[in-house]
């Protein structure tokens, strides 16, 4: 079973997250879940994910950095961006960090979160 951490710092965006998929049913499981990137990295550290899923803008450290640190730390975690920010700075700089792929909240579908 593949592990994920989800990082998104409005809670009813992260429920929704949690919500959206019976994870278990596909071979995941939530591993868990923070509201910074600062959390996330102790949260990263303790259970040690497959996966990330992080949004960009976030207080104490935002995505961006998170990306940053976690491919330095954990360089074959895999990082998926979740954000509401259709910008393609914010798109490159994430993809250059070492995001995996970049998806948007409003377009963000079950079954193509699954499949990315």
């Amino acid at each position: 079973m593949k592990r994920i951490v989800i990082v998104e710092d409005e809670p009813l965006t992260r429920i929704g997250i949690l919500s959206c998929l019976d994870w278990t049913a596909y071979g995941y499981e939530i591993a868990g879940q923070a509201a910074n990137g600062v959390e996330a990295l102790s949260v990263i550290r303790d259970t040690h994910p497959d996966i990330v899923i992080t949004d960009i803008r976030m207080p104490k450290m935002d995505g961006l950095e998170l990306i940053k640190v976690v491919k330095q730390q954990f360089p074959n975690m895999k990082i998926i961006v979740l954000s509401c920010l259709n910008e393609v700075a914010y798109v490159k700089t994430a993809m250059k960090l070492g995001a995996d792929d970049y998806i948007l909240k409003l377009s963000i579908e079950a079954d193509s979160l699954l499949e990315v």
